[in-house]
């Protein structure tokens, strides 16, 4: 279970599968920064974009993954802590898919292509059947139709559009639905300002205490194999 900014909630169908899908890759890219005997490669790097996850070791990265696997697709008892540090791992899926778009759309010429943008799209429709925006008997219907009923905010774009800012904005809208605002990207402010100027712009923004101050997971080198045996097998069950 996530606290997301629709309330707490775990994910389901076809949200579900695209954040699996996004973990699937991100962890993909993450050992691609170890051999075999799980020691670093240092000629290889994996950069998000998101300055706060970037910065951190590839075994905390795997282990954030891991933690945030858990608590968006598994029903745990409580949500995951609000940090930082979470919430910057999932804004990092999220750039990851921009990523994935970016990539499909420069192969436009392979008109069947279209597997992140088929992802987004049913996410898209299924958000909007959860809140009750779209009718379930709906949800297969054609772009055009669904057009209809659905709110500035869920465009959703022909399958095979190329426009690149009405997917960047669909995707931005898709991260809206977990993420409750950006804060994690003001970490560097927070860290280095004075402690008490620091808690007061805390305390007008509404931001929590702990928010900036959560410590990543550090696991030792033989936790990992597990680590990633634990976060695969999250991935591969069939959403709810």
């Amino acid at each position: 279970m996530w606290h997301t900014s629709q309330g707490d909630r775990t994910l389901e169908g076809a949200e579900a599968e695209l954040m699996q899908r996004l973990i699937e890759s991100l962890l993909e890219d993450l050992l691609m920064q170890f051999d075999e005997e799980w020691q670093p490669d240092t000629d290889w790097s994996c950069e998000t974009g998101i300055e706060l996850f970037d910065n951190l070791h590839s075994e905390q990265q795997i282990a954030l993954l891991h933690d945030v696997a858990q608590h968006l697709l598994e029903p745990t008892p409580e949500g995951m802590p609000l940090s930082a540090i979470a919430e910057a791992t999932v804004a990092a899926l999220f750039a990851e898919l921009h990523h994935h778009v970016e990539m499909e759309l420069d192969l436009s010429l392979d008109v069947d292509n279209v597997y992140w943008r088929q992802l987004i799209r049913d996410a898209a429709i299924d958000c909007l059947v959860r809140d009750d925006l779209l009718g379930t008997e709906r949800k297969n219907e054609e772009v055009i139709q669904v057009d209809e009923v659905m709110p500035t905010e869920f465009r959703v774009p022909d399958l095979h559009s190329l426009d690149t800012i009405t997917w960047d904005e669909l995707i931005e809208t898709l991260a809206d639905q977990i993420l409750w605002d950006r804060d994690f990207e003001m970490a560097s402010l927070f860290l280095d300002e004075d402690p008490r100027r620091s808690a007061t712009r805390r305390e007008v923004m509404g931001i929590d205490a702990n928010y900036f101050v959560q410590i990543p997971p550090d696991p030792r080198p033989s936790e990992m194999p597990s680590l990633v045996s634990a976060t695969q097998a999250l991935i591969r069950r069939k959403p709810r």
